[in-house]
Parts: structure tokens; sequence; C-alpha cells
């Protein structure tokens, strides 16, 4: 978990703009919660089944694909709460660092998904609101599936695991080490002299946890 924010809060007379990046932190770290309880409950799943297969062992596991059902949703609303807050805190500081990690975040995670949980209301009956308009875009049978560590919808995988929270947690740090090096150091009243270097540490780490997951070559 982050606790990092806090930190810059000295660098902004701006009370908005210590509360977005604040919220940002915040909602990395409800990120992390959820993907915690999400493995949690997909080993007692996994455990259980290979235990028995029968039915029994099924109705055992409801409570917790249950559990995986809602943390799941409730983890991209996480994801979806930084996008929001970290798009207001780039127009807020107009800083081009920003704006590039901005455009690599969304690159890397989809607003689709997001957009199909929160109106799934209207996929169910095949609507899609675009540009204010309610369309039809055909029935929609894939509804929240899960395989492996993927959620499916509408034919499209989604990863929900330590991977794509490693790229979440890296995305902030990026944006905490933009904030130091473009208004840490050149304020001389910057109190805390060693918090880069434990971002560059954070980075470091992050990094090398993200390279487990890249295929090897044989």
């Amino acid at each position: 978990m982050f606790n990092l924010a806090y930190k810059y809060f000295s660098l902004f007379d701006d009370i908005q703009t210590l509360i977005l990046l604040a919220l940002v932190e915040e909602y990395v770290n409800g990120a992390e919660l959820q993907i915690q309880r999400i493995d949690r409950n997909r080993k007692v799943i996994g455990k259980t089944l290979r235990l028995s297969h029968d039915f029994e062992s099924y109705k055992l596991t409801h409570k917790n694909r249950l559990e995986i059902n809602f943390d799941t949703h409730f983890y991209f609303i996480c994801i979806g709460q930084v996008s929001k807050c970290f798009e207001r805190l780039c127009k807020k500081l107009k800083n081009k660092r920003l704006d590039k990690i901005r455009s690599e975040f969304n690159r890397e995670f989809s607003r689709e998904i997001r957009n199909d949980l929160e109106h799934i209301d209207n996929r169910v009956v095949g609507k899609k609101i675009i540009k204010g308009k309610e369309v039809d875009i055909g029935p929609v049978t894939d509804l929240k599936n899960f395989i492996g560590d993927n959620i499916t919808f509408n034919g499209k995988r989604y990863p929900v695991n330590k991977q794509a929270l490693n790229r979440l947690k890296l995305v902030y740090i990026k944006i905490l080490m933009a904030i130091h090096e473009d208004y840490a150091l050149k304020d001389g009243n910057f109190a805390d002299k060693v918090a880069y270097k434990k971002l560059k540490k954070i980075d470091r780490s992050l990094q090398k946890e993200d390279q487990k997951y890249l295929p090897t070559s044989r």
C-alpha cells in the first residue's frame, strides 16, 4: 500500500490539486485491496474443487464466487476513479510528462470494460450509449465470465491479476516521480530530501516484479 502523496502537499497551494493526487493514491490502494481479496477467494475455490467436483462443492464456493464477482467490479471502479482523478490532475497542472503518462495509462487500461460493467443493464438488452444516443449493438451473451485470472465480457478478455495491478502501481510511481522532478526539486522549501530515493527504489522493485510476467524465449 502506498502512503506517499502527503509528502508533496506542500508543493501546491491549490487544495483541489492536493485532493486529486491523494485520490489517485487512494484508488490505487483500493485496487490492490481488491486483488488481494480476489486472490484469497480464488485459492479457496481452487482448494475446494481439487478435493471434490460434486455439486456440494459447487454450492460451498457460491459465496466465494459472488465475492470475486463483486470485488472484480469494484476493482474496475477503482481503476476508473484513478483515470478520472488523474485526468483532472493533468488538466490542473498542464504538465507534458503527466500527459504522456496519462496516455500510457489509457493504452494499458481499457475504458471499455469499465463502461460495460457500469452500464450492464444496457448491455443485457444489447444497447450502448454512443455520443449521447442509445444504439443497438446486438445481443451480448458473455457477461462477466472468468477464465483463469481474466474476466471476459462480450468475447473480450481483461486481466484481473497481480500483473495488471503491478502496472497500475508503476503508473502511480511515474506520476510521483514526475511531480518530484518537475516541482519538488525546484522548490527549495521541500522538506523530504529522501523521498526521491524511496520512489526510485519502489520503481526498481515494481519493474523487477513486472519482468516476472514477461514470456521467456526458448
